[in-house]
């Protein structure tokens, strides 16, 4: 072997060389130095220490690794602690520069969609000045009385009208770091830049006489003007208001004279407003329809306010507004058949094709459908979820309840929710509506007769009352509250009564026209009352209230057959009508089919499950079917 290299080699070296050489020696010299070693003492001492000081040596490699690994270790953390601190840095940076990008994006677009009237000051005499009507101080009481209206507006109108604020100087100001520039005045820039905004400005001045005239210039409208005492700045104030408002939203400034009771008022300012360039000339479709509609809404004389909701209807057969419109004039005039047609022809407009100011009243003249058309056919409780939908009173939501639960025959529900009507402050007028509906249901017909005859007495001393004719109030008499009352005097056996307030109602009036079929048939006259049975029938022929009446009619008088027919035609067009289903099962029972008559009196059941008479009536039938 030569010299230098294996296991002999290394032995014979020095201890540098040799570790070495260790260092490089290969698994088989190893191995054959160890074997040679088994014989030589000396030998194998050598090798004893040459593997202890290996020993030791890989010892030292493996405290080495260890510590490295464990430094390794400590950056490792430290390293990954400076990533997190550098990540939550750069996501904070992101989040506010998605902060900045968002608010500023919003900012845009509340800009862009801002058509609010800015009332940006007045300028003012030193002497009314010194009496503290400043320039801000007039200003701020404009917008309070503008905003007035506005409430009253949006708590009464499809349409919602715009905000009005004051241009105020003194608001709190949050400063861009390194501009300057508060973020109020950015935001004020904004609007100004990209909003559309109308911008309303005033100057009061003094003259002859003590008095003072205010004048006001609305963007894009004429100049304004209102004279009169100084000492009555306030109510010139308010008329400055008004005007102003109508000319920035002159249909909604109609609604607001009609709910303030100034009926001439509003409709000579909706005639005004529908013969305007705005509306004639540069209006859309839509925009004419509206006007003309709402010329019809504040039109006392029904029949020519119906005519105008029928122009909306052919301006514009998409926009609600004529339909909903017509519906309800027609329900006013008695026209049940066409306040349902047109009711229909509301549920088929989309939200799409209304006008954007008009959007927000969608849902509620969707929900006024509903009712309206549900009412009409019986379905009494579809109808008492579409009420839970609609905006109401407290007192009015009970006695929408108490109607429904009267409706539903629900005796002890009807009057618990009378009761509560009246506790939550209900009105007179109101308090003896439901009450009529809950004791006419109830057969109580003598609390009836007196909450009908107070009805009458009270809407004929509010019409006569007034110095413009109320055709709206005269129809509400002749279609609503004396046919009720001949209805009670009918009930209480009182057919003259009865006969003779019915000479003073409308012939094209299907609740009129029912009454008095009933008033023949009490009388004894069955031709008489089929013939105003017709009548009616031919004035609603798909609602089910005339074929109900006919067919409980022609039960009494023993024409079963006649019955069964009528009362087969009511349920046709009310399927969800308990009524026609629990007389069409009577006469099955007179005709001594039990069994068919409890199925009628069970799916009767199912729509008025707590009728006290049905349950009766189902019971009887079912001990004759066992």
């Amino acid at each position: 072997m030569a010299e230098g290299s294996g296991i002999e080699g290394l032995l014979d070296s020095e201890p540098e060389e040799r570790e070495g050489a260790a260092a490089g020696a290969d698994a088989v010299a190893l191995s054959l130095a160890l074997q040679k070693a088994a014989h030589d003492p000396e030998l194998s001492r050598t090798a004893s220490e040459y593997l202890v000081e290996q020993r030791r040596l890989v010892q030292l490699q493996i405290r080495h690794f260890d510590e490295e690994r464990r430094l390794a270790i400590a950056a490792a953390k430290r390293k990954r602690y400076a990533d997190r601190i550098r990540n939550t840095l750069s996501t904070l940076v992101a989040l506010i520069v998605l902060g900045l990008v968002v608010a500023i994006s919003r900012m845009t677009i509340e800009a862009i969609n801002d058509h609010s009237i800015v009332v940006e000051g007045f300028s003012v005499p030193p002497d009314l000045a010194a009496r503290g009507a400043s320039s801000q101080a007039l200003a701020e009481n404009l917008v309070s009385r503008l905003a007035a209206i506005r409430s009253t507006v949006n708590r009464n109108s499809l349409a919602r009208t715009e905000e009005i604020r004051a241009d105020q100087a003194g608001s709190v100001k949050i400063e861009i770091p390194q501009t300057g520039v508060s973020l109020d005045e950015l935001e004020h820039f904004v609007h100004r830049w990209l909003g559309h905004q109308t911008f309303v400005n005033g100057e009061v001045r003094n003259e002859a006489a003590g008095d003072i005239s205010i004048g006001l210039l609305v963007a894009g409208a004429e100049p304004i003007e209102v004279r009169g005492p100084s000492a009555d700045l306030n109510r010139l104030i308010q008329e400055t208001a008004e005007k102003a408002f109508s000319s920035f939203d002159p249909s909604n400034y109609i609604i607001y004279l009609l709910v303030s009771g100034r009926e001439p008022e509003a409709l000579d300012a909706a005639e005004h407003y529908v013969r305007s360039a705005d509306v004639q000339k540069s209006g859309s479709p839509q925009q004419r329809a509206s006007a003309y509609s709402l010329w019809g809404g504040v039109d006392p004389d029904l029949h020519r306010a119906l005519s105008r909701a029928l122009i909306a209807i052919d301006l514009d057969p998409r926009t609600m507004v004529g339909p909903v419109e017509a519906a309800r004039i027609s329900a006013q005039l008695g026209h049940d058949q066409a306040a349902n047609e047109y009711y229909h022809q509301v549920l088929n407009t989309k939200l799409q094709d209304q006008l954007p100011q008009m959007r927000a009243g969608y849902a509620y003249v969707i929900r006024e459908a509903h009712i309206a058309i549900d009412r009409a056919t019986g379905d009494f409780a579809a109808l008492d979820a579409d009420y839970r939908g609609q905006p109401s009173s407290t007192s009015e939501r009970y006695a929408q309840r108490a109607r429904v639960a009267a409706a539903l025959h629900d005796e002890s529900l009807s009057r618990e929710q009378l009761d509560r009507t009246l506790a939550a402050g209900a009105t007179d007028d109101d308090a003896r509506d439901t009450r009529w509906y809950v004791s006419s249901a109830a057969g109580d017909w003598s609390q009836a007769l007196v909450d009908a005859k107070a009805l009458v007495e009270e809407d004929t001393a509010k019409k006569a009352a007034m110095s413009a004719p109320d055709w709206a109030g005269e129809r509400a008499l002749q279609t609503v509250y004396r046919p009720r009352l001949a209805y009670a005097e009918l009930m209480n056996r009182d057919e003259a009564s009865a006969a003779a307030l019915m000479t003073q109602s409308a012939a094209d009036c299907y609740f009129c026209v029912r009454i008095r079929a009933l008033i023949a048939a009490s009388a004894g006259d069955p031709a008489s009352a089929d013939r105003w049975f017709a009548e009616a029938v031919h004035q609603a022929p798909d609602l089910p209230m005339a074929y109900l009446e006919w067919g409980q009619t022609l039960l009494v008088r023993g024409d079963l057959a006649g019955a069964t027919k009528q009362l087969a035609l009511a349920h046709e067009r009310g399927p969800h009508f308990a009524d026609p289903l629990k007389a069409w099962g009577d006469v099955l029972v007179k005709q001594g089919n039990a069994r068919e008559a409890l199925a009628k009196y069970d799916e009767a059941l199912k729509y008025a499950p707590n009728w006290a008479a049905l349950k009766v009536a189902r019971e009887a039938a079912e001990k004759q079917t066992s």
